[in-house]
């Protein structure tokens, strides 16, 4: 297949330029990190936060209610 007009030539060094550095970089070993939008991002790490700060808020609660209910009930010793 000859390529007969400098456009078509034009266009494929485009093309061929723009895959090329993707398909190397895995040839090679190298990882292809692909980039998230920023919206889901940051709705991920908001979400992320949300999760975290429940999970301290029921574990400092636990905690509260563990340590009132253990000085409540006397000491068992088991002889």
């Amino acid at each position: 297949m000859a390529i007969k007009h400098p456009l078509n030539t034009i266009l494929l060094l485009i093309v061929t330029a723009l895959f090329s550095g993707q398909t190397m970089a895995e040839r090679h070993g190298h990882e292809y990190f692909v980039v998230k939008d920023m919206d889901i991002q940051l709705s991920h790490q908001a979400d992320s936060n949300e999760l975290r700060q429940a999970a301290e808020d029921s574990a400092d609660d636990f905690r509260e209610h563990h340590h009132a209910v253990t000085h409540r009930r006397p000491a068992t010793c088991l002889r």
